[in-house]
C-alpha cells in the first residue's frame, strides 16, 4: 500500500509538468516537439466508404457509430460534436515535415512483475492495454473514450513515474529517415539533404533512398573510374579485380598526385561505389557496381595513352566511364578513343561516358565539350544554386562552368566521401569531408547511370543519357525553356536540365510508357524493358495519344517483367507486331 500510494502522488506531480510542454522521453532524455498545423483526428463516420476501411478504430467504436483517424489540415473541416479523439502533428527533424502522434504509445516493464503497476495506471487513465507479441516485457497502451488526456501526454505521465524501463507514444511519420546505416551517412546531403547547410533546402538532393529501394546497383555493371587511380586497398570501396593504368599500360593501376590531389580518384570512386549499410564509413550510391581503376599520369601521359585507357574500359567491360578531369590541349586522338569507347562498349551499346564541365566559372571544358554523346556535369551548391562564388556554401574562389554543352548537375561541394588509406590520403581517417568541383559532381551521374543499366542493361548509352535528361529536377531559381537542340524536355545554360534525380532514373529504365507514337510503314523496332506500358494515356510526361502500329511497319515489344496495352493502342492491318515476355 505504501508504494501504490507514493506511485499516485508522484503522478498527481508528473501530470501538471507532463502537460507544460511538448516532448517525449527516449532513452532518460527529453526530446522537445515542436508543434506543426495539421491535425491527427479521430471522428465518426457512418457513411460506409471503402477507402474508410483500413482506418476504423475499433476500440472507439461500437455497435451505433464507426470511428475512423484521418490527417486533417484544418480540423475545422469536420464537425467538432463528431470529432472524439485529436492531437496536433509535430516537425520533423528538419523542420518541415509532419509527424503525428497517434492514440496508442508503447511501454516497457522493467520486469514482468511490474504489469501490476501498468494495469493499475491504465484503470485510473481509461486505458486499454494489450501485451505485444513479439517483444518480452513490451506492451501497446490505447486511449479510450473515457481518457482525459492525449497518448503523448499519457506517454509522458507513465515514464516520469520511474515505474517503467519505456514509455513512447506512438508516432506516425519518422523523426529522422536514414535510409542506411553507414556511421557518417547523416553528413551526406547529396544523398539526403535534411538541412544541414539550412533547413529551407531540405530535400534537395539525388532521391538516393528512393532510388534504393528500386536497386542498389549490379555486379554486372562495371563503373570505370578514369582518375589520379583509386586506392584498391579501401575497405569500403567495392573494388573490381582488374585495374589500369594508362602511363605503365599495365595492372594493376597506381596511384598519382595533381597538384597535390593524391586522393582525389579515391574520393571519386566513394561516391560511385563505398559499401552501403555497412556501418562504417559513407554510402555510395551505386554500391553493388564495382569500380574499376584506370589511372592517369597527368604530367607524362601522353594522348595516345589516355586514348588507349578508354579502348581498354570498353574492351574490359566497363559500363560507366566516369572522368572528373579536363583541360589542356585538345586532341583528335583521345576524340577517337572517347568514340571508340560509346560506340563499342558493351557488345556495341555504348559505354556511357560523363565527364566534369570544369570549375572556372566559364565555358565547359575539353573533353566534356568534344562529343555530343558524353553526359556533362556541372556542380550544384546544397541550396539548389549553381555554384558560383556567391552561392551558399561560402567557397568564394571557384565556380562551376556552364553553357550550351551542359547536360545535368549534381551535388558538388562540401561531399563526404572516402579517402586514400592512412597516411596516403589527404586525412588520417580514410575518409574526407570537403570533397568539392565539378570532379565531385560528375561521378554523382556515373553512379545513376550504372543504377539504370542495372535495372535494365538493355539500354544503349544515348538511352541511358536521355533517361537522365528527361527525369533531372528543375531546382532552384531559374527559367528552364524549351530550347533548340534540346530535346529531352526544358533546360537552362547554368544548370542544364537540372539536379539528377536517381529515384525517378531507375523508374524510368525500369518502365517504358509509350503513348502518342505512330510507327510508320518501313519502321523496324525492338522496344525492351522490364515492363511496358502502351496507349493513349499511360504517362503525364508527354501529350496525351494513341499509339499506332501503321500497315507495313516491324514493331516488337518485349519485356522481362510484363506487357501492359491501354486504351487507344491499335495494330492497323498489314503491320507486323510482336510482344512477348522473357
Amino acid at each position: 500500500m505504501r508504494l501504490l500510494y507514493s506511485m499516485l502522488v508522484l503522478l498527481m506531480f508528473t501530470t501538471s509538468v507532463a502537460l507544460s510542454q511538448d516532448y517525449y522521453w527516449y532513452k532518460g532524455a527529453k526530446i522537445p516537439l515542436q508543434q506543426g498545423n495539421k491535425w491527427y483526428v479521430l471522428y465518426e463516420n457512418n457513411d460506409n466508404r471503402d477507402e474508410e476501411s483500413q482506418k476504423v478504430v475499433d476500440i472507439f467504436s461500437s455497435p451505433t457509430k464507426k470511428v475512423v483517424w484521418n490527417i486533417v489540415d484544418n480540423k475545422t473541416l469536420y464537425d467538432t460534436k463528431n470529432v472524439v479523439y485529436q492531437t496536433r502533428s509535430f516537425l520533423c527533424f528538419d523542420g518541415t515535415q509532419d509527424l503525428y502522434v497517434t492514440h496508442r504509445f508503447y511501454v516497457k516493464l522493467k520486469k514482468e512483475n511490474d504489469v501490476v503497476f501498468l494495469h493499475e495506471l491504465s484503470e485510473q487513465y481509461h486505458l486499454i492495454s494489450e501485451e505485444d507479441t513479439d517483444l518480452p516485457l513490451w506492451y501497446i497502451i490505447s486511449c479510450s473514450p473515457n481518457s482525459q488526456y492525449n497518448a503523448l501526454e499519457l506517454a509522458n505521465i507513465f515514464y516520469e513515474t520511474e515505474l517503467f524501463a519505456v514509455s513512447e507514444p506512438e508516432f506516425m511519420g519518422a523523426l529522422r529517415l536514414d535510409c542506411v546505416n553507414d556511421s557518417l551517412f547523416n553528413e551526406q546531403w547529396n544523398l539526403m539533404n535534411t538541412g544541414q547547410y539550412g533547413s529551407s533546402y531540405s530535400g534537395i538532393d539525388i532521391n538516393y533512398c528512393s532510388a534504393r529501394t528500386v536497386t542498389q546497383g549490379n555486379s554486372s555493371v562495371i563503373v570505370g573510374v578514369y582518375d589520379l587511380g583509386v586506392d584498391l586497398t579501401h575497405p569500403d570501396i567495392n573494388i573490381h579485380s582488374f585495374s589500369y593504368d594508362t602511363y605503365t599500360e599495365s595492372s594493376p593501376s597506381q596511384i598519382y598526385a595533381s597538384n597535390g590531389k593524391i586522393y582525389h580518384g579515391t574520393a571519386c570512386a566513394g561516391i560511385i561505389g563505398a559499401k552501403a549499410n555497412n556501418s562504417i564509413g559513407v554510402a555510395g550510391i551505386a554500391p553493388n557496381c564495382p569500380i574499376m581503376s584506370l589511372s592517369i599520369y597527368f604530367a607524362q601521359t601522353t594522348s595516345e595513352k589516355i586514348k588507349k585507357g578508354f579502348i581498354t574500359a570498353a574492351n574490359n567491360g566497363c559500363s560507366v566511364i566516369s572522368n572528373s578531369w579536363g583541360g589542356g590541349t585538345s586532341s583528335s586522338f583521345i576524340d577517337a578513343g572517347i568514340s571508340y569507347a560509346l560506340s563499342h562498349g558493351r557488345n556495341g551499346k555504348g559505354c556511357v561516358i560523363v565527364f566534369a564541365a570544369g570549375n572556372d566559372n566559364n565555358d565547359v571544358i575539353y573533353p566534356a565539350n568534344s562529343n555530343d554523346s558524353i553526359i556533362v556535369v556541372g556542380a550544384m551548391s546544397p541550396c539548389g544554386e549553381r555554384k558560383n562564388p556567391y552561392s551558399c556554401d561560402g567557397e568564394n574562389y571557384w565556380g562551376s562552368n556552364y553553357g550550351s554543352k551542359l547536360d545535368v548537375v549534381a551535388p558538388g561541394v562540401k561531399i563526404r566521401t572516402t579517402d586514400n588509406v592512412g597516411v596516403a590520403g589527404k586525412t588520417s581517417t580514410d575518409y574526407m569531408t570537403d570533397f568539392n568541383g565539378t570532379s565531385s559532381a560528375c561521378p554523382h551521374v556515373a553512379a545513376v547511370a550504372a543504377l539504370i543499366l542495372s535495372v535494365n542493361p538493355d539500354l544503349t548509352q544515348k538511352e541511358v543519357a536521355d533517361i537522365i535528361e528527361e527525369t533531372a529536377q528543375k531546382v532552384g531559381s531559374y527559367t528552364y525553356s524549351t530550347t533548340s537542340g534540346r530535346p529531352n524536355g526544358t533546360w537552362n545554360n547554368e544548370m542544364g536540365y537540372g539536379l539528377v534525380d536517381a529515384y525517378a532514373a531507375v523508374l524510368a529504365a525500369k518502365n517504358k510508357y509509350i503513348q502518342n507514337i505512330t510507327y510508320t510503314n518501313g519502321t523496324t523496332i525492338v522496344e525492351s524493358y522490364p515492363e511496358i506500358f502502351a496507349g493513349y494515356s499511360v504517362t503525364d510526361a508527354v501529350p496525351y495519344g494513341d499509339v499506332v502500329v501503321k500497315s507495313g511497319s516491324n514493331v516488337t515489344f518485349r519485356a522481362t517483367e510484363a506487357i501492359h496495352l491501354k486504351s487507344g493502342f491499335r495494330v492497323e492491318q498489314g503491320a507486323t507486331f510482336r510482344a512477348f515476355t522473357e
